[in-house]
């Protein structure tokens, strides 16, 4: 009689974790039709869904693996027919990916400058064109998102919803893939498999990925296809894929040394070259001298004129307003990544050889000192720590994500203004998770 009410309890627990992510999902599905001006309403909104995650990371025993794959599908796919709210940069992929459909090079030219030439469906390009943010600044996006913007644009035709579904999709079954090959990087190093609920079902990860159509979630894939290609011995392949996210979002660029650090300076330099001679090959098909001088235009303008939830860098910028009188970036920002760089070099010189655990330490460590010396951090960049920290053994990315969502406070009815204050909870809520994680693993290695 015991043993059968034991058995009943259990089922009951399962089913109940069952509503739980029936639940999650439709609150996320709900939420995304909320517009990015009611920051209130998304608040409240974004705490439910991380109340959500908890709960089911708590009850992370009454879960079936294949379960955990199942629903984190179906979620990803609702998002994915869903219009975006809070970002508008998918109509700058579309236009991207309509112009080479067109046989035009999309990183030649700003929206502002060929829209006159756009002779055929005007009304569809004239109507494009207004949704898009910054249309006179040229494209900063790699190759491999353009082809993918593509695909979508062929496809899709000359329909703005088509086009945004086919995008979301697509970004939609690589995140998917990106939870299974997870799982199966945790089982192969030895590490719970239930940890990837964090990722499964982080609201950052759905809402930024599906959700609003960031490629971030594209790139960690391909990163994690490489790495799972690493641990099988798959040398090529694994090299292979780090090319590909290179060309997805630039940022793995950063994290090659630490393939140097993984396997010595002679496999890992040649892992390095392999995967830049397949990102350049990606290249080819748009290298002119104005696609360098409009390429180059786009990262100067990104690294010397952008500015968006910063930390550090605001820091530095008050100073400049106080010595100079106005704002110092086009100074402050080279200096800012120059600092990154003196750091990242001096971790590369005083760490030997890694493991795995160790690898993805270090990736965590160089991808959080260049967030924070960053003069621009949208909150779907935190999304690349995600899994290296699942892997890792850390937590604190996954308070960054979820703090991140304050930066979206600047898109008010009346405008977009930042909030000095909202910033400082921000950045004060991750610096008290490192500092509480630190204090704890430093207690635990005594």
């Amino acid at each position: 009689m015991p043993e059968a009410s034991v058995a009943v309890t259990t089922a009951t627990t399962r089913w109940g974790y069952w509503l739980l992510a029936s639940g999650y999902v439709l609150l996320l599905a709900g939420g995304l039709y909320l517009p990015r001006e009611q920051f209130g309403w998304l608040l409240c909104w974004q705490a439910a869904l991380y109340l959500l995650l908890g709960f089911l990371y708590k009850g992370r025993q009454q879960w079936q693996l294949n379960h955990i794959i199942i629903m984190a599908i179906v979620v990803r796919l609702v998002a994915a027919f869903i219009p975006p709210q809070l970002s508008d940069d998918i109509y700058r992929f579309i236009w991207d990916g309509q112009l080479i459909a067109h046989g035009y090079n999309p990183l030649l030219s700003t929206p502002d400058g060929l829209l006159p030439s756009l002779q055929k469906e005007p009304t569809y390009f004239t109507q494009l064109h207004g949704l898009i943010n910054h249309p006179q600044h040229y494209t900063c996006y790699p190759p491999l998102m353009q082809g993918i913007c593509w695909v979508g644009a062929k496809l899709g035709g000359y329909h703005i919803a088509s086009n945004i579904i086919l995008i979301k999709l697509t970004i939609a079954i690589a995140d998917s893939l990106a939870v299974l090959l997870l799982v199966k990087i945790l089982l192969r190093l030895q590490l719970p498999t239930a940890l990837v609920i964090l990722y499964a079902f982080n609201p950052a990860v759905i809402i930024e990925g599906s959700g609003n159509a960031h490629f971030e979630v594209v790139q960690v894939c391909l990163m994690i296809a490489a790495i799972f290609c690493a641990l099988h011995q798959r040398f090529w392949l694994a090299a292979f894929w780090w090319g590909l996210a290179i060309v997805t979002k630039l940022l793995p660029l950063l994290l090659l040394p630490l393939w140097i650090k993984k396997w010595g300076w002679k496999k890992g330099l040649l892992f390095s070259l392999v995967s830049c001679a397949v990102a350049a090959i990606t290249f080819i098909p748009f290298v002119s001298i104005d696609f360098l001088t409009g390429f180059g235009k786009s990262l100067n303008l990104y690294f010397q004129n952008f500015e968006f939830n910063a930390s550090l860098y605001y820091i530095a910028r008050q100073i400049g307003w106080w010595v100079k009188g106005y704002n110092y970036i086009s100074f402050l920002g080279p200096l800012l990544m120059g600092m990154f760089l003196a750091l990242y070099a001096l971790l590369f010189f005083s760490k030997k050889k890694q493991d795995w655990q160790g690898f993805a330490k270090m990736a965590v460590i160089v991808l959080t000192l260049y967030y924070l010396l960053a003069t621009t951090v949208h909150p779907w960049y935190i999304i690349n720590l995600l899994p290296f920290a699942l892997i890792a053994g850390w937590r604190y990315p996954m308070v960054w994500c979820a703090a991140a969502f304050l930066s979206y406070h600047a898109y008010g009815p009346k405008g977009f203004a930042e909030n000095f204050w909202v910033i400082v909870l921000e950045y004060g809520v991750v610096v008290m998770a490192v500092l509480f994680e630190w204090r704890k693993k430093v207690r635990g290695e005594r």
